[in-house]
């Protein structure tokens, strides 16, 4: 079967690192291609810029797609017209002309696009164009993200401004750029007759952007390290780990507010290690709260191998994002024994059960989110239990012989229904 994957990251073309969850893909392209079920001819095409047109390497058909440059013109009526959603339709002729160049070389019997949030996702509409059978793969929803955008008490005004003068322009950009992405997603998503998802969140998003398609349930591979049977130990002093990034629906403001909860109205003793890309003076200004003041250590970028030893030796993860589909933070947590305490919204709830394998608690409320944490640092017996219950759940969830065996018949159904 020859398969063509549209990718929203380069998948094994180079070593990326997978930061934030990028590398659930490779590991996929790993798996599917050592998989017993079915023999696997695969394309990846992605965005790239100072690549070849294609090249092949190790069984493996890469297209590296140029960036569309807008002229300066172009640029100044988006500033004139940033309120037109329209405006990005310009791009998209690009795109699907390189993707249609890319299913005519590959000749592809299906297509997979990752992802409806960035320009590869028109890689649906070119195979809607070139009568090529496609499936789109759901990760974040753009058009449901965009009303989390900004987070409580963050008006559109001061988050332009939080960088200042300076940076104002290019926080104005990315709230111009956001409105389009959602107007090109739901081209996107009204291109496809089939999509595959995980959560209730993201198969009754479906249901209303493009009732008409067909819905299969897909689970993701997670990075290799995190199937490692590994000793979780807990720790004397409390460690709660989260990962994050600079995005500010990602929720670095609850952290704050729970961990100043934690220490200065519960006298609890701990550490809070924060991983990845932060950037905490936005918030530390929105909340009042410093990171250091209150135990939180922003630890920086690391590697998959490092998180694991992290979380192996940690109380608890804490997700605290205003919005998300499925986070692979949190299946890789469960998948070493950690319960986790995380905002109720989005899909995560498909993956974490309130009071069974870590609790669930309103974005708005870290009052609730510090009791949580209170008791799985308090109860020893009730930690190690939730952890374990999510264990459980999360190794049969993201079964690699499974996943693979069940996107294989994902394609069969989806080329039989466009006979």
């Amino acid at each position: 079967m020859r398969v063509l994957w549209f990718t929203n990251n380069p998948c094994k073309y180079i070593s990326s690192g997978g930061y934030h969850g990028g590398g659930w893909m490779s590991s996929l392209q790993e798996v599917i291609l050592t998989n017993s079920f079915e023999i696997i001819d695969l394309g990846v095409s992605f965005c790239m810029d100072g690549q070849p047109e294609k090249v092949v390497r190790e069984g493996v058909t890469y297209y590296p797609v140029p960036q569309h440059v807008k002229p300066l013109k172009d640029k100044v009526i988006d500033i004139l017209y940033h309120k037109d959603v329209r405006r990005d339709e310009i791009l998209w002729q690009h795109y699907v002309n390189h993707f249609k160049k890319v299913i005519e070389d590959f000749k592809p019997d299906v297509v997979e696009v990752f992802g409806s949030e960035l320009y590869t996702g028109l890689g649906a509409v070119a195979a809607k164009e070139s009568k090529v059978p496609c499936v789109l793969h759901l990760q974040g929803i753009l058009s449901l993200y965009i009303y989390t955008l900004l987070p409580t008490g963050v008006s559109r005004q001061s988050f332009v401004m939080k960088d200042g003068i300076k940076g104002g322009y290019s926080n104005f950009q990315l709230l111009t750029y956001w409105k389009r992405s959602c107007h090109r997603e739901k081209a996107i998503l009204n291109a496809v007759n089939h999509v595959i998802g995980r959560t209730e969140w993201d198969k009754h998003a479906l249901e209303i952007l493009n009732p008409q398609a067909q819905y299969h349930w897909g689970g993701e591979i997670l990075r290799p390290c995190f199937y490692e049977e590994g000793k979780r130990i807990l720790p004397i002093k409390p460690i709660i780990t989260t990962t994050s990034s600079g995005a500010s629906y990602k929720g670095f403001d609850i952290v704050l507010k729970t961990a100043n909860i934690l220490k200065n109205e519960c006298s609890i003793d701990f550490e809070w290690n924060v991983y990845g890309n932060v950037q905490p003076t936005f918030f530390e200004k929105l909340t009042g709260v410093n990171h250091k003041d209150v135990n939180v250590n922003l630890k920086g970028v690391a590697s998959a191998v490092q998180l694991r030893e992290a979380m192996l030796q940690s109380t608890l993860y804490f997700q605290p994002s205003y919005v998300e589909n499925s986070p692979n933070s949190v299946a890789e947590a469960q998948m070493l024994g950690l319960p986790v305490v995380a905002t109720n919204v989005g899909g995560t709830s498909s993956m974490v059960k309130h009071s069974e394998t870590g609790f669930l608690f309103p974005a708005t409320d870290p009052y609730m989110a510090a009791y949580y944490v209170k008791c799985l640092i308090q109860n020893n017996s009730q930690n190690v239990t939730m952890g374990e219950n999510g264990k459980k759940t999360a190794m049969q969830r993201h079964d690699r012989d499974v996943i693979v065996k069940g996107l294989i018949e994902t394609y069969k159904k989806v080329i039989a229904d466009d006979r």
